[in-house]
């Protein structure tokens, strides 16, 4: 996962969570979407509600790894499944997001 970024820093600037540990992921905070100027979610189409990319509430996922920012904020290297606004589509991402947005799993 690591190979071409060395590192000799003690304590290290990542780490890398071997098995995955089951998380909650805060999608708003993770991948945050401003609304587009001039429109509100009354006036989005229902074809893009419905088949867009749900990026609101809060989804499982797997932290694989933490890595450190040059300014140091910690990133989790998440694995979440992101839906569409029908439930009919979905789509696996590997994706860092601030630590902020991570939660342990219940269960």
């Amino acid at each position: 996962m690591f190979e071409e970024w060395p590192d000799s820093f003690d304590p290290p600037l990542r780490r890398v969570i071997d098995p995955p540990l089951p998380v909650a992921v805060h999608l708003p905070t993770a991948l945050p979407t401003p609304a587009p100027k001039g429109f509100g979610q009354n006036k989005i189409a229902m074809r893009i509600k419905a088949g867009g990319i749900d990026l609101m509430g809060t989804t499982p996922g797997l932290l694989r790894a933490w890595v450190r920012a040059s300014e140091g904020t910690w990133f989790g290297l998440v694995e979440v499944v992101l839906r569409t606004g029908n439930g009919r589509g979905r789509l696996r991402v590997t994706q860092l997001c601030p630590a902020a947005a991570i939660r342990p799993r219940d269960g």
